[in-house]
């Protein structure tokens, strides 16, 4: 007996299905083949780095920017030639951030590219007593420290000249995160020692290319935009002829000398870009040491 015989023999007789039956098992058969299958996580892929690789990337803490420009745009309208409503949306991206407080010993590294091409770099100390670094049109400078009131700056042929100073901190990490105790603060600072709007400008546009946690980076627009006589630009460009959104006012100094300063952002995140004359700001991190890039 072969082996059909015992298959007959064991199955009995069986008729075909209905064509009713066929057409929808057909069916159910083409449904299940041809779903959707979920797509599978693709496994990290770390062979490519090496340690030194590894390493680099486990010291920069955060990358400010341009990662702080991934934000993602909301769907309200955007009159761009409202210079309150530029700043307070800006204010309102900026407090979505991740808030990261740096330490002490760490470095706020900024990286600017001018209209010409060229690329400034600064490794700036987060509390100003660290020795930063500075590439500055092509010159390499170091930037001493202020320790226990006095600067040791070395100069050419191994000399040093020393000076008294008070630090000044890239990271600012007990700044007001509300709009009038910030406006107060500009006006006291020790920096812009006076009250005059050009001294708030100066204010501003120093902490503004800093770092600053969310919170105070969005009191900082807030305040600015309680200062009188604010300009929208929507036409604005930056060092690099791209197009931005521009916020200017105009200021004189106590000798009676007009200064325009000014505030760029980025026309969909609404990120700082920098003041108009310093150079685009590209990138911004921190990092755990000079010549350490996020």
């Amino acid at each position: 007996m072969d082996e059909m015989q015992l298959l007959r023999e064991f199955a009995g007789p069986a008729g075909l299905p209905a064509r009713d039956d066929l057409a929808r098992k057909r069916a159910e058969l083409v449904a299940a083949t041809t779903a959707r299958r979920p797509a599978r996580r693709r496994p990290a892929m770390w062979g490519g780095l090496t340690a030194a690789g590894l390493a680099a990337a486990a010291a920069a803490v955060v990358v400010l920017a341009p990662a702080d420009t991934a934000v993602s745009p909301g769907p309200e309208p955007r009159p761009s030639t409202d210079p309150v409503w530029i700043l307070h949306t800006a204010a309102a991206r900026a407090r979505a951030l991740p808030d990261v407080e740096p330490r002490p010993d760490q470095f706020v590294y900024t990286r600017t590219r001018l209209a010409d091409g060229r690329e400034n770099e600064t490794w700036a100390s987060a509390d100003g007593t660290h020795d930063g670094l500075e590439f500055l049109f092509g010159h390499e400078t170091e930037v001493a420290g202020c320790r226990d009131g006095k600067r040791v700056q070395r100069e050419g042929r191994g000399r040093t000249a020393t000076s008294r100073c008070t630090p000044r901190p890239a990271a600012h990490p007990d700044l007001p995160a509300d709009a009038d105790a910030m406006l107060a603060y500009l006006h006291r600072s020790t920096y812009g020692e006076g009250d005059t709007r050009h001294d708030l400008g100066n204010e501003v546009v120093d902490l503004a290319g800093g770092y600053l946690r969310p919170a105070a980076r969005a009191a900082l627009y807030e305040a600015v935009a309680k200062v009188p006589g604010l300009v929208a630009r929507p036409d604005a460009k930056d060092a690099t002829g791209r197009p931005v959104l521009g916020i200017t006012w105009n200021s004189t100094t106590e000798h009676g000398i007009g200064n325009q300063d000014e505030f760029l952002f980025d026309p969909v995140t609404f990120a700082y870009l920098g003041n108009g004359t310093t150079g685009l700001v590209v990138s911004q991190g921190i990092v755990d040491a000079v010549r350490q890039r996020p």
